[in-house]
């Protein structure tokens, strides 16, 4: 799955989302992109990530970080931000090119990710599929869950596997000179 360009505003990423996310591959690259972006801290991170989730699993809300009425639910936002507060370049280790000896660098031309699905994995016309995404900072790709909603658009319906730890960048490497 390959994205030109990397969005850097919500009507960017929102263009991106309806363009790309008419397959399962394309919601869980814009996922792993929304993901990215909050986990560096951009202001439109959160919204990306609401914005990308199965509805069934939203919160609705008027306190600030809602998009549109809606948020992502306290338990969640509070593991997220834990496990990308502890490794906030485990969403770089999905892009293909990344990995910890470049520091988990994402390449500047666009970004692509490399998925599979298995025997187990479901079937698309059933509305929910299980699809896996190489990590370049783990042994095997990931996870995450996939469901169609009523527009043809792919979301994220669980994807605690992404967040989970990997190997530290070369930086964060204990060098040792022994």
């Amino acid at each position: 799955m390959k994205i030109d360009k990397i969005p850097g505003s919500i009507d960017e990423f929102i263009a991106m989302r309806d363009m790309t996310a008419h397959t399962p591959e394309g919601g869980l690259a814009c996922f792993i992109v929304a993901l990215h972006h909050f986990s560096v801290g951009h202001p439109d991170g959160l919204s990306m990530m609401i914005i990308c989730r199965d509805i069934n699993d939203l919160s609705q809300s008027n306190a600030p970080g809602n998009y549109k009425g809606y948020t992502i639910g306290n338990s969640e936002l509070q593991l997220t931000k834990m496990q990308l507060g502890k490794q906030n370049y485990i969403p770089a280790s999905y892009f293909a090119g990344s990995a910890p000896e470049n520091n988990y660098t994402i390449p500047q031309n666009g970004a692509e990710f490399i998925m599979s699905t298995n025997a187990y994995s479901g079937d698309i016309a059933s509305g929910r599929i299980k699809i896996y995404v190489l990590c370049s900072g783990a042994a095997t790709p990931r996870p995450a869950t996939m469901v169609v909603n009523d527009k043809g658009i792919w979301k994220v319906k669980e994807y605690s596997s992404l967040i989970t730890g990997i190997q530290a960048p070369r930086s964060d490497q204990r060098q040792d000179n022994l």
